[in-house]
Parts: C-alpha cells; structure tokens; sequence
C-alpha cells in the first residue's frame, strides 16, 4: 500500500514538472545576449557581463535579486561620462550559469558569501581599480559585505535600498528543502513563485506608469534562460545566515546610502539604520520613489551619487 502511494505522489509531481516544462520555454544565455554583452569564467563559473567606458574610475554596478545588468540601463550612459562603468550578472541571475551549488566546495555560489568571493574575483580577472561599488538590495548587502571585507578594493561605496538583512530558514525546515523530497515541493511551489515575480515589479515602482514593457520584459525574461529554475532552488536553499549588519560599523570606505522613499520592498527606516551605523556616512532619500531609483528616478539618482563624490575628492569633476 505504501509503494503504491509513494507511486501515485511521484506520478502526481511527474506531471506537474511535465506540465511546467510544456508551458515554459529554455533559451540559451547567448539567445538572449546584446551585441555588448560578454562571457568570462570565474572561478570555474560563467559570468555575463558588460563594460563600457574608460578613465580613473571604476563603477562596478551590483544588480538586486531578480534583476540584472540591464537595471542600470537608465544610468550607464552618464557614468560612463565619469570613468569606466562594468555591470555584472551574479550566479543565478541574468545571463549567468547556473552551477550546481556543490560544484565548489569552498563556497556556496548562491549565498551572500559565495557571491561575494565571486566579485573579488571578478575584479580580478578584469585588473579593476579605483572601484566606485554601487550595490542595490541584495546587491547592496554583497556590496557593504564586500567593502568590509576587502576594503583595499573599494574607493566609494554606494547602497541604493540595501538589504543587508541576514535570514536562513529553520534548520529542520532547511534540511527538508536540501532533500529530495525538498525538491519535489520546490517544483509544485516553483509556479506561483514565478507568478510572484511580475506583480514584485510593480511593487517596486511607486509610479507605476514608469514601468516600460521593454524593461518588464527584461525582468521577466530571466525565467525562460536554461537552468533558471536551478539556480532558482539554489538561491532559496542557500545558508544567508551570514551578519552582514554587525559589520557595517568597520567600513571606513565613504558611503552614500540612497533609500527610495515610497519604498515597499525594504523598509526606508531599515535602510537609514544602515546609514547611522556606517560611520561618516552619507544619506539621500529620494521623494515619490519606489525600489527602484536608478530606475524609476535615473537624473535624481545620478545627482545623488555625483554629489556625493564630489564631496568626498574622489575625483569626479
């Protein structure tokens, strides 16, 4: 009876992957890639990426989860008037591979830590100096873990919306999502989860109308790249547990910490106790702003971060 039963549950989830695999398509990075992207590996891993510009300076920009390089297509351009600009897919996201999460075993790709150690090298493989680190969201707190890690690397550090929150789910819970049978739920969950996505795009403007449908679709886009919902599982198994919060009083680094004020994804008083506890700190909160402002608000945004080089002689004229 129990052979049964188990047959019948293997059956049941047969069909629901069969169903998922019909309803979306898989589509090579390269099938997606723009005339300026390029590939490079690092530490054994693919890595999308682009690079414009030249000069003293290095903006490196650090997407958000769900994002990608093309986030700050709004701002490339006029950073590019300031030096060389490099944006990046993180494991996972984009048009980056999808390892599998024990193909290294001196760290987890997908967890804060893991992508941490992929940018620093990253940064070294393409010989990047004189960084100016701009990390939103989840990119903002790889970006403030990275500068208090390797502060040697960092000439300016800019959170936009950090969220620099440290969370793992309970062991017991975190054990049963690890096993097979972990996967088995993962693949029944996996659509509302993808459904989830377009309605997060929408939350993270407060101006609704700004949402272009050429930018909707970038975001979207990134489901129907080959191994999505692989890296998709590693990133909602990885261990997140890591403080990234408790350090954020050693950075030395000048910091300008950028919160949207309308945001409703991390909570704008969250992001200004990132700026009190960052000494010497900067803060700007742009009005009638969501998630998003180098998105939704591009020319406040880059006013902001210019501003905040000046002040700080980082040689930005």
């Amino acid at each position: 009876m129990k052979f049964i039963a188990l047959s019948a549950i293997i059956l049941v989830v047969y069909c629901c992957y069969s169903v998922l695999s019909v309803k979306l398509s898989y589509h090579s990075p390269q099938q997606f890639a723009d005339r300026d992207s390029k590939f490079i590996d690092v530490l054994g891993i693919r890595i999308h990426y682009k690079d414009f510009g030249k000069g003293e300076n290095t903006f490196l920009l650090i997407h958000g989860f769900g994002a990608g390089t093309f986030t700050f297509e709004n701002v490339i351009r006029e950073f590019t008037k300031f030096g060389r600009v490099v944006v990046l897919d993180l494991p996972g996201f984009g048009l980056s591979e999808r390892p599998s999460n024990s193909e290294n075993n001196l760290f987890d790709p997908y967890s804060r830590v893991g992508q941490v150690e992929i940018v620093r090298a990253f940064v070294a493989k393409l010989s990047l100096h004189d960084i100016i680190l701009v990390g939103h969201s989840m990119g903002g707190g790889i970006s403030a873990l990275l500068a208090e890690r390797y502060p040697e690397l960092v000439k300016a550090l800019v959170l936009v919306d950090p969220a620099i929150d440290s969370y793992s789910a309970p062991k017991i819970i975190s054990n049963i999502m690890k096993s097979h049978v972990g996967k088995i739920i993962f693949l029944l969950i996996i659509k509302p989860i993808t459904l989830s996505f377009e309605s997060a795009i929408s939350k993270a403007y407060f101006d609704k109308s700004k949402i272009t449908r050429k930018m909707r679709k970038s975001y979207l886009q990134t489901l129907t790249v080959t191994d999505w919902d692989k890296g998709l599982y590693y990133l909602f198994i990885a261990d997140n547990s890591v403080d990234i919060k408790s350090g954020l009083s050693n950075i030395s680094i000048p910091t300008l910490v950028i919160a949207g004020a309308n945001d409703e994804i991390v909570d704008p008083a969250s992001i200004r106790e990132v700026a009190v506890k960052i000494p010497s700190s900067q803060y700007v909160e742009i009005e009638e702003c969501g998630h998003l402002p180098h998105e939704e608000k591009p020319g406040e945004f880059l006013q902001s971060v210019l501003n905040f080089l000046r002040s700080a002689n980082i040689g930005i004229v």
